[in-house]
């Protein structure tokens, strides 16, 4: 895969146009998935040291206007991309938080779609690929070239909807398999923000059939804004509403690992 030059995508946020742009977003058709949204890199944060997950770097325009959460599996012929990543995770990125995914271009909402898209090549970095110059450095920092990624798993798939109630309170998805447990902060409409971090469920064991679509996890009295982010060690309360009206189920969530946090891009 030829080398994709994604920095546009952000820049732009710094420029007049950004405001045009994300202006007209607010006058575009809400809630259904578009398919004729162009083909556009969609970079994603990786995370998990024994599955893949991916999650979508959202924007607030058109074709980035997507919360998407992903199960995925990365191979490649003649070579283990896959553990390559666990293991540059564990040995040279031990003290680096972010690892990021540069797919080829795509449709995203083609992951969502009634044939639904499976596979697409990527590269795989230490680091976050948009924000690293010179291309000498970005170099040295791609883990894998030309990665088979296969969704094995769509956790959480939604289009931004401007018309959307934005939670009073701070809600999370909780995803992972196993041990391996996160959280993503649910994003809605801006000013918002992006957050992923490693957590511990102290009070709750959860299958992973359970994981699978994500866990909608509601925490009563942060209300939903930047300054009540979870962070730190402090274990927090956190509760799962119940369905068809039952009372929801308390848990006792301990902050892990920050591995991403973004609010600037998504102030507008």
């Amino acid at each position: 895969m030829s080398k994709i030059n994604n920095r546009s995508r952000r820049e732009f946020l710094k420029n007049s146009f950004a405001a045009i742009f994300a202006a007209s977003y607010w006058g575009w058709p809400t809630g259904a998935v578009s398919a004729e949204d162009p083909k556009r890199v969609h970079g994603m944060l990786i995370v998990g040291e024994q599955t893949v997950f991916l999650s979508h770097l959202p924007l607030f325009f058109r074709p980035h206007d997507y919360q998407v959460l992903l199960e995925a599996a990365f191979a490649k012929p003649g070579s283990d991309p896959q553990a390559d990543y666990f293991n540059d995770r564990k040995g040279k990125g031990k003290n680096t938080k972010i690892y990021t995914l540069e797919p080829e271009p795509f449709v995203l909402p083609e992951l969502a779609a009634a044939t639904p898209k499976r596979s697409f090549k990527a590269n795989v970095y230490r680091g976050h690929f948009e924000k690293i110059t010179p291309q000498r450095a970005l170099d040295v920092a791609r883990v894998g070239e030309d990665v088979d990624v296969s969704v094995t798993r769509v956790i959480h798939f939604r289009k931004f909807d401007p018309t959307a109630v934005k939670p009073a309170q701070l809600e999370y998805l909780l995803f992972g398999k196993g041990a391996e447990l996160f959280l993503v902060h649910l994003i809605t409409k801006p000013p918002d923000f992006d957050q992923i971090l490693s957590v511990k469920v102290l009070n709750q064991k959860f299958t992973d059939a359970e994981l699978s679509q994500g866990l909608r996890i509601v925490f009563p009295g942060k209300t939903n804004e930047v300054l009540k982010q979870l962070r730190g060690v402090k274990p927090v309360t956190g509760q799962v509403p119940g369905a068809g009206g039952a009372a929801p189920k308390t848990l006792q969530v301990q902050p892990g690992i920050e591995f991403y946090f973004e609010e600037g891009e998504l102030k507008a």
